[in-house]
């Protein structure tokens, strides 16, 4: 009985350590976008073309303006989706970035909200989405090995676009899972991209992204864990030979 006990007992600890230990594997921290919430330009008086701190790419991209009215939507000036008062139109084919320093292995993820607008929705295959590209030294595509331009989180964006299927008017949660940069990496680009070529318009807001980096394991973590596997054993042969 003893004996029982005590197996049963290593074994719950055993589970405890493991999920501390998988817990404990892997960390994010932000990567410092700038004006991740487009509320460094001021809009009041018209749409401001682009964003500070965004290369902006297509003609497409307003910074735009939602302080008069609640919401600032459908009626009246454009939708802001948090407590800012401006948010960032996306009409033709066009899209705004920002690129970090990075290097092979790396891995990031995305996210924000994204909306299709009733005054000017989104029609037939257009689409609004987020975006990671990896790219080298030479700003060509990353992963020479891993297939360049196909390679896994080249062109990586999660199935959840704004299109024309999307409710109108309503913020729809927009992100990009984790993304891990191929051999060759120099930088990494962060993008809202909106391919519009069949007309109407999406808004995109509350940007963010993050590292996510691994933790080493306290070696006394594993030193336990390794003990109790071996106390385990212990008592399993001792109630095989009882």
């Amino acid at each position: 009985m003893l004996h029982k006990h005590f197996y049963k007992s290593s074994l719950t600890m055993l589970a405890m350590v493991s999920a501390m230990t998988l817990s404990s594997l892997t960390q994010a921290a932000p990567v410092p976008l700038a004006n991740a919430g487009f509320e460094a330009d001021d809009a009041s008086g018209g749409d401001f073309f682009g964003a500070t701190g965004w290369s902006a790419f297509g003609g497409g991209t307003f910074t735009t303006d939602g302080t008069n009215g609640p919401g600032a939507f459908p009626n009246c000036c454009s939708p802001v989706a948090d407590s800012g008062v401006n948010s960032m139109k996306l009409f033709s084919t066009s899209g705004v970035q920002q690129s970090f320093a990075a290097t092979a292995g790396d891995v990031f993820s995305m996210s924000g909200v994204g909306l299709n607008f009733g005054s000017d929705p989104i029609v037939n295959i257009s689409e609004l989405f987020l975006q990671i590209k990896f790219l080298d030294a030479n700003g060509l595509p990353a992963g020479t090995a891993a297939g360049g331009n196909i390679a896994e989180g080249f062109n990586l964006f999660n199935g959840n676009k704004i299109t024309a299927n999307t409710p109108q008017d309503v913020w729809t949660a927009l992100g990009v899972g984790t993304a891990g940069a191929p051999d060759n990496t120099a930088s990494v680009q962060f993008i809202a991209l909106y391919l519009g070529g069949s007309g109407g318009a999406a808004f995109v807001d509350s940007l963010s992204a993050e590292q996510v980096s691994a933790v080493p394991v306290p070696a006394a973590v594993w030193l336990f864990g390794s003990g109790l596997l071996g106390l385990v054993g212990v008592a399993r042969r001792r109630k095989a030979q009882g």
